[in-house]
């Protein structure tokens, strides 16, 4: 077969030198023209080259507050993203978030509820919750909170009266629960090595994967009026299987894809293929990607490259039938050192490629559109 450059890739590949992959069945022009959604990103600057790179690849963000680092930082991302939507509502949307802090002190949850209608009335469209829930909060007991925990229900309760939506970063994949890899001279080379208060792995004192698995299911149940995208494909990602499981119990369930393309890769291609195409009303694209505050020009080019990388590949991956270079162990989307296998695109029909990346952003976060509306 003749290999040829990626011509198709536009602006997706601009700056970046274009590898030579086989050609086949390709719908990245179509995607390239169409307005895109980015429902997973942290943007915390008022950074122009990320706007510039917006009007180039015809994208918006959802701009997603995260409770990560104590209530200074969730309360600074919480102005910067009102802050951001209000300067450009072209080029962002927000997602708010609530701070755990005081969860068990007595009128946390009507305090938290404060906090969402002042955001909602301030133009945010949806509420971040953090794997915090399940693998960090531990009550007066020394008791790990959960995401069903009674004292959410009525958080949640509001954010389904109001027509928001919940997107829910809960637990991680299960590699988490797994040993860590490192390389025979100490590298770390994968995630939970160099973040090792997220590794499970032989911690009898910590909550088992399914535990934190079956209290998102809890919610599914317990709150079907709740619009809720997992993050991260859920924390499911290792098999499509498990998502469809959830799909056809709970209508109000959806997933996006942000930063886990990886293990789609690594599953049978029918297999996921057959998966997108069913529950095509119910995959969102994102890519956790973002801009943290105080870059340097030379660290705003590399976070640049990135996204472009990032959409590049995950374009080529849903819009094509190429033969991808792949590999077992892989960081930033690339295999670590080299590909030893390859992988065929998965080729999405272009009707199916835009309610990923815009129809269905607009319909599971009503309000997105603003500013961008077709």
């Amino acid at each position: 077969m003749k290999s040829r450059l990626l011509t198709l890739y536009f602006s997706f590949l601009t700056s970046l030198a274009c590898p030579v992959f086989v050609m086949g069945e390709s719908h990245v022009a179509y995607l390239n023209s169409i307005k895109k959604f980015d429902v997973h990103t942290h943007v915390r600057t008022d950074a122009a080259f990320v706007r510039e790179l917006l009007e180039k690849q015809n994208f918006k963000y959802l701009n997603v507050c995260v409770d990560s680092r104590g209530s200074e930082m969730t309360l600074s991302q919480r102005e910067n993203a009102r802050e951001l939507y209000q300067k450009y509502p072209r080029h962002y949307a927000w997602v708010t978030t609530f701070d755990s802090k005081g969860l068990f002190e007595p009128g946390w949850a009507d305090r938290a509820i404060e906090l969402l209608k002042e955001d909602f009335e301030n133009g945010a469209i949806g509420v971040k919750i953090w794997k915090n829930f399940g693998m960090e909060i531990v009550n007066p007991k020394g008791e790990y909170i959960f995401i069903d925990d009674p004292v959410l229900k009525p958080v949640f309760e509001f954010i389904a009266q109001e027509g928001k939506t919940l997107l829910a970063h809960i637990g991680e994949p299960i590699r988490a629960w797994m040993p860590t890899y490192t390389t025979e001279e100490g590298i770390p080379r994968n995630y939970w090595a160099n973040h090792p208060e997220y590794s499970f792995y032989d911690k009898p004192d910590k909550p088992s994967y399914s535990d934190i698995i079956s209290a998102v299911d809890h919610v599914l149940r317990d709150h079907p009026n709740l619009r809720y995208v997992g993050a991260h494909l859920a924390s499911l990602e290792y098999d499509v299987e498990e998502l469809a499981l959830r799909m056809e119990k709970h209508p109000n369930f959806a997933v996006e894809i942000g930063g886990r393309t990886r293990y789609l890769m690594w599953q049978a291609r029918g297999k996921v293929r057959a998966f997108f195409l069913k529950y095509q009303d119910r995959i969102l694209y994102g890519t956790d990607m973002g801009a943290p505050a105080g870059m340097s020009l030379h660290e705003s080019e590399s976070r640049k490259n990135r996204i472009i990388t990032r959409n590049a590949h995950c374009a080529q991956y849903l819009a094509t039938d190429d033969e991808i270079p792949w590999g077992d162990i892989v960081s930033g989307d690339r295999p670590i050192p080299e590909a030893t296998y390859s992988v065929t695109g998965l080729a999405l029909p272009e009707s199916v490629l835009k309610k990923i990346y815009y129809d269905n952003v607009v319909r599971w976060f009503p309000g997105a559109d603003e500013g961008f509306r077709e």
